[in-house]
């Protein structure tokens, strides 16, 4: 995993015409096969893959609630394209050894299906796909700098969905129970947690916290940091206190670090830089 220039040497098609065919004979021929999900994943990729043609670097954190499904959901679709060979993944960190965005390469396939012509009266078998979203694409001679400006304001900035969720937590008081957890929750993760507290707002903001450790040591599923984060909560749940829960969560990110370090050693001087 290493620092990548994105740039038109990346570049997996020569048009993007060429990748909009492809995609569209791809889901002709194994659409069938594959999840909605993944489905709708291709194509937004394809959206975001012309100025740099079949090459896009969205954040799974980003991507997922505009999808409508859960991270988990996203990085399951991903694998079932990469099983396909439609899709390839490049794992990128920055100088500093902070995890940067994937870059994810639509590729070409042999033997896939023709599509067959429609008459005057149908419509064509698979439909075209949507024209690039170039707005919602970085940059790509910025992409390294926008990632920065991103990472400092995570704690501040959130999708619209993610705002919503949590003006609605503002309106809840603080005596009031949430008697269900966010679907971006891992149920893994929340379920312990509703155990122990009965309430779903403390495994969402306790979740946020293992989220930003995964931005910080960049893992490659979702499955690595909900093992820590159910660890974490299991040697720390006896701390818990409702009445000072903002001071639990700050001591809930120091035990996250620690409990990463002790399984991962080397990423020590990640979360502990000197």
């Amino acid at each position: 995993m290493h620092t990548i220039s994105i740039d038109q040497s990346l570049a997996t098609f020569a048009s993007v015409s060429d990748m909009d065919k492809t995609v569209r004979q791809f889901l002709y021929t194994h659409g069938h096969k594959l999840t909605d999900s993944a489905t709708q994943l291709l194509k937004r990729l394809a959206r975001y893959s012309c100025k740099v043609v079949g090459v896009s670097w969205p954040e799974a954190e980003t991507l997922a609630p505009k999808l409508g499904i859960s991270v988990r959901t996203f990085w399951r679709a991903v694998k079932q394209l990469e099983s396909f060979g439609i899709i390839s993944r490049i794992t990128r960190r920055k100088k500093r050894g902070e995890r940067s965005s994937n870059i994810y390469q639509i590729r070409p396939i042999e033997d896939l299906r023709e599509l067959p012509q429609p008459s005057d009266d149908t419509l064509p078998v698979t439909l075209p796909l949507s024209c690039c979203d170039e707005s919602e694409t970085p940059d790509y001679t910025r992409a390294d700098d926008q990632f920065l400006e991103s990472e400092t304001r995570f704690s501040k900035t959130l999708s619209s969905k993610e705002s919503k969720e949590k003006d609605e937590v503002k309106r809840i008081p603080t005596h009031r129970t949430w008697n269900h957890v966010p679907k971006n929750v891992p149920e893994e993760f929340a379920s312990p947690i509703m155990r122990d507290t009965a309430d779903g707002k403390i495994a969402f903001k306790l979740w946020g916290k293992a989220l930003l450790l995964d931005k910080l040591c960049g893992f490659a599923y979702e499955d690595t940091v909900s093992e820590i984060a159910i660890d974490t909560w299991k040697r720390t749940r006896h701390l818990f206190k409702e009445r000072d829960f903002d001071r639990f969560c700050g001591l809930f990110y120091g035990a996250l670090k620690r409990v990463t370090v002790e399984k991962y050693p080397g990423l020590n001087s990640v979360l502990y830089k000197r």
